[in-house]
């Protein structure tokens, strides 16, 4: 079986859209559009037609230049007025060849595509996802969405977590109490995934050169385990046996070339009378899961045992590295989306260095960014997939991870560098591609994708009584507790009180558009309503923030839920993490991007807009602190596109000017 069997070139949907919304590049510019970025490309000059490119050869072979541990996913690909050519040393290789003919075809909307020579091959070795799909559920085909989508943009490991307190989403024909009405707790109870449908999506996801990781998450959040078998304590005797089993039940399901690894937890043990597990068992699990031919991967911070067979750590927060934890690791430090706003993704793909320890050897194994969801989504199921960024992130981390950078720069965190520095160009490039991506690469995406160009935007930071903090900011969402100055210091401290955010928006024309706009990630990290209430009628937060338009205020939604509270506790399950009534609510409208975007109207030339962002926290934690988002938008959230011919400026505009 050839591993790119499930891929074809797109030419149907690419000439559908060749007149289509955008119109379509032509000649070289297609070429400077590719993500992830090519290591080197070379045009050569003239064209070959879309329909020529079904039909390509293959040569198996070394690509010059690519290092030993990638060598496998190294490709040439070359293309001349008569065909195509792909060079490479192994399946995988010629798998991201394919995807990249796949990607020029859609870029060109059908029409020619320039001849040229591309070499190419990844930085980091594994390029990984991680997806919560035990919180709430995603049926099979949305799963099967993220993974073509992890292809595209050649991710090559897809780290699938299968079980948490609320559910044990995968079939076992061992034990189906773990199916049973008592192992389910509130969240899209008796939805699971079938033993066949696991192997379907294995097999779908390697036919697309994507290698699974499931992860079965022990001895913490493991609730559903204990009670379908009814063990009141991770410690009892019984759960090292029963355990041990189902890592050999998994290992049983995939061969090794489809599922290497096997993720067993240990993260976020703090119930210990409840959850604390003899080094035993635990050892038990990770022989089990060495039996079987597998690599084991744990959380890190975790729980300590002896090693077993090999092992990859995966390092997830706090202060810890493969120089504090010595051994082969994954990095995922600061790479959970849900803890990011659609806005800060672009400045943590670009400006942090992933894998950063160790930059080349055995040790370094690669990167995954995550999508925990923690929050309920009710139905539809896909909601999953519209209240986080995961496609936006799919198309970023994937650039970032298969070509890395040579330094981090933690200063740009989750804030770009200002309009005046040199460095946002780096951003303003990647942001490009990735609106090109969205709108011809991705044209036959059936999933919301949250992206919009902010980096020609300049805003102003003042306190309340008008003393300038900082201006030329250059993204949609401010969170100014997070925009740090030269030395990597934060600007603002929590005395800093309410602060103003203001920009001035040049526009061509009188013209009604949309607006996304918020204020307080409620959505992000624990639950809806742990960090703030909902905001009540006529509010945007619960903290006085206002939205002002030439003067004007701009009027909150209508909300859905307005001044929901937490309501009483369901479950207690950490000493910092309790499940409120609130968090069973289904996320409606709390977010700009699971609304409609706030209609406005833009006079002809210049416009004044002023967000006022009292601090809700003030020695409290930065995350939550004064956070602001305003970008005008053409089309829906589902599918939200830049309103054409806007000029912003962090100054008023002169007296006179136009």
């Amino acid at each position: 079986m050839k591993v790119w069997s499930g891929y074809a070139l797109a030419v149907a949907v690419c000439a559908a859209a060749a007149t289509a919304e955008g119109g379509s590049s032509t000649g070289c510019s297609v070429l400077n559009e590719l993500m992830p970025v090519p290591k080197s490309i070379e045009a050569r000059g003239g064209m070959l037609a879309v329909e020529r490119l079904r039909d390509v050869s293959v040569a198996h072979g070394a690509v010059p230049g690519a290092p030993a541990a990638v060598a496998d996913e190294a490709y040439l690909l070359e293309i001349c007025e008569d065909g195509a050519k792909i060079t490479a040393a192994g399946a995988f290789g010629e798998t991201w060849a394919r995807v990249t003919l796949d990607q020029l075809a859609r870029l060109a909307c059908g029409r020619a595509v320039p001849c040229c020579r591309i070499a190419d091959w990844p930085r980091l070795k594994w390029r990984g996802f991680m997806l919560d799909t035990v919180r709430n559920y995603l049926p099979p085909q949305g799963v099967k969405d993220v993974i073509d989508v992890m292809s595209r943009y050649k991710l090559n490991l897809f780290h699938w977590h299968l079980t948490e307190n609320y559910a044990w989403r995968l079939e076992s024909k061992r034990f189906p109490q773990l199916q049973s009405e008592r192992a389910f707790l509130h969240r899209h109870k008796g939805m699971f995934y079938t033993q066949e449908e696991f192997r379907d999506i294995a097999d779908y996801a390697y036919s697309r050169g994507v290698r699974m990781m499931p992860e079965f998450d022990f001895p913490g959040h493991a609730l559903a385990f204990r009670r379908a078998f009814g063990f009141k304590t991770m410690s009892d005797p019984d759960v090292a046996d029963v355990a041990a089993a189902l890592f050999t039940e998994l290992c049983s399901l995939a061969p090794k070339e489809k599922m290497p690894f096997i993720h067993m937890g240990t993260d976020e043990v703090y119930r210990r009378d409840l959850e604390g597990t003899p080094k035993e068992t635990l050892e038990r699990m990770a022989k089990a899961i060495a039996d079987g031919g597998r690599t084991m991967v744990s959380w890190v911070p975790g729980e300590s045992y002896a090693d077993q067979g090999p092992r990859v750590n995966m390092l997830w927060t706090g202060k810890v590295s493969p120089d504090t934890n010595p051994g082969a690791y994954f990095d995922a430090i600061g790479m959970y989306i849900e803890d990011m706003d659609p806005f800060e993704l672009l400045s943590v793909a670009v400006y942090h260095k992933a894998a950063r320890w160790h930059d080349a050897g055995d040790m370094n194994q690669g990167a995954i960014f995550c999508a925990w969801h923690d929050g309920a989504v009710g139905q539809p199921y896909e909601n999953l997939l519209r209240n986080q960024p995961v496609f936006p992130s799919c198309v970023l981390f994937g650039n970032a991870y298969w070509n890395g950078r040579s330094a981090d720069l933690p200063q740009f965190r989750k804030s770009l560098p200002l309009g005046s520095d040199p460095l946002l160009a780096e951003a303003a490039e990647v942001e490009r591609r990735v609106v090109a991506q969205r709108d011809r690469a991705l044209r036959d995406l059936r999933h919301p994708f949250h992206f919009l160009r902010q980096t020609d935007m300049r805003w102003r930071l003042s306190q309340a009584d008008g003393t300038l903090i900082v201006k030329d900011i250059a993204q949609a969402t401010i969170s100014p507790g997070l925009l740090n100055g030269a030395d990597g210091s934060p600007i603002l401290s929590p005395s800093n009180g309410t602060v103003v955010a203001e920009t001035w928006i040049r526009s061509p024309r009188r013209q009604k558009v949309g607006a996304w706009i918020g204020f307080t990630n409620i959505s992000r990290d624990h639950g809806m309503v742990n960090t703030a209430p909902l905001p009540g009628v006529g509010e945007w937060n619960r903290f006085g923030a206002t939205a002002e338009l030439n003067g004007e205020k701009i009027a909150p939604p209508e909300w859905k839920r307005p001044g929901l509270q937490k309501g009483s506790a369901i479950a207690d399950w950490t000493p910092s993490w309790t499940l409120y009534e609130a968090d069973e609510e289904p996320f409606t409208d709390q977010e700009y991007v699971m609304r409609d975007p706030t209609p406005i109207v833009l006079r002809e030339g210049w416009n004044h807009v002023r967000l006022t962002m009292p601090n809700p926290l003030s020695g409290g934690k930065t995350r939550h602190r004064w956070v602001g988002t305003f970008i005008p938008v053409s089309g829906t959230t589902a599918h939200p596109r830049e309103v054409p011919d806007l000029e912003y400026s962090s100054d008023p505009p002169a007296a006179g000017r136009p």
